[in-house]
């Protein structure tokens, strides 16, 4: 199972953000900036009743198409409302930007089981990446909250990388640099462009990417850290799907829409045409219930290792711990869900190469 036995109910609360990061991609999405969304709470409420109906999970987690903890008021509703369905199994979690005050870290703390903070590195490399609206620095405060949730014995928690470029031959700088802070995990990423969110380019910079990741992996066991990437989520056991979009677990947008990846964070309105596929719910509000498209979620559960389109799929040594990659990844180069992007296989292929594979359940699973 891999990736996907991380099976939960995303949320995402709002469409706002409080940064201005500098790789951001939401801009790009539609000719109307949803800045002003937030999550209907009796969409939320249905959208994980129907998800506990169905799943013997019992975990929420927080993304957003802006910054989660915008919604604070939110967050806390549809939490508490959570709790009335599955008590004590219920578990929590939140991707955030890491930019809010105290009163937010005290409920974080208490409530959240596992954290990500997506976060850059020294203040040089985050306050270059990761500005505030105001045009200001996010690091100080961010690196607050980050020293905090390292330290909680209650949570698992890990940082989440974003990393130019030019930026590659430093990750094990960053490295040491999260582990002076107390951190133990970390996921990092390249940055990513593509035709499909208005760039001029479809190469996605993976293979020197991953040229330098498979470097890190192994220095990041020795300094007493464990790194991940999305290249290599499905590498600890043989899976025959990619990840849990492909079930698919529920996302639940500002717009009432459920889809079923991060990447697929509005309803049609605002979504670049191939990545509307991935949506296959809609809220109906009159009659306070949400309208699910079959033929959507079995086109997506579809997508499998005997279902995809490359011939070098059919006899690849690695399929098995890939099942074509991540979804948008290969839409934003192909347009097609079935059709993985060569480039994402090469870099793939790589570290398989550089790194051991089936030994044993990685300690987290990102995103």
């Amino acid at each position: 199972m891999a990736h996907c036995r991380k099976q939960l109910v995303t949320v995402l609360p709002s469409a706002q953000c409080n940064l201005a990061c500098k790789y951001c991609y939401n801009p790009n999405f539609g000719p109307i900036k949803p800045e002003h969304q937030r999550i209907d709470i009796d969409f939320a409420v249905a959208g994980i009743k129907d998800f506990f109906d169905t799943n013997p999970s019992r975990m929420i987690r927080y993304y957003s198409a802006g910054e989660a903890t915008v919604a604070f008021d939110e967050m806390k509703i549809i939490r508490d409302e959570a709790f009335k369905l599955a008590g004590e199994d219920l578990k929590v979690e939140l991707q955030t930007n890491g930019m809010f005050n105290d009163t937010v870290a005290d409920w974080v703390e208490e409530y959240t089981d596992v954290v990500w903070i997506s976060y850059d590195g020294p203040k040089e490399i985050q306050d270059r990446n990761r500005p505030t609206k105001a045009g200001t620095g996010s690091h100080k405060v961010v690196t607050k909250n980050v020293k905090r949730f390292a330290k909680c014995k209650n949570m698992q928690f890990g940082v989440r990388a974003t990393v130019y470029p030019e930026d590659f031959k430093k990750m094990n700088d960053f490295l040491d640099y999260f582990k002076s802070l107390g951190i133990k995990y970390a996921c990092l990423a390249p940055v990513f462009s593509s035709t499909a969110l208005g760039s001029d380019t479809e190469k996605l910079g993976l293979i020197d990417f991953a040229k330098e990741f498979a470097r890190s992996f192994h220095y990041a066991q020795k300094i007493g850290m464990f790194i991940q990437t999305h290249l290599i989520f499905n590498f600890d056991e043989k899976i025959k799907i990619a990840c849990r979009a492909c079930t698919p677990c529920p996302h639940l947008t500002t717009d009432g829409y459920v889809s079923c990846c991060d990447e697929a964070m509005f309803g049609p309105e605002y979504l670049p045409g191939i990545l509307q596929q991935l949506v296959y719910g809609k809220w109906d509000q009159k009659k306070k219930k949400i309208i699910y498209y079959p033929e959507k979620i079995n086109k997506i559960q579809d997508r499998n290792v005997g279902n995809l389109k490359r011939e070098e799929c059919k006899t690849c040594s690695i399929a098995e711990n890939c099942a074509g990659g991540c979804i948008p990844k290969s839409f934003y180069v192909t347009k097609d869900m079935y059709t993985p992007s060569e480039e994402v296989c090469e870099a793939t292929k790589y570290l398989a190469a550089k790194i051991e594979r089936n030994k044993g359940r990685f300690p987290f699973l990102h995103s």
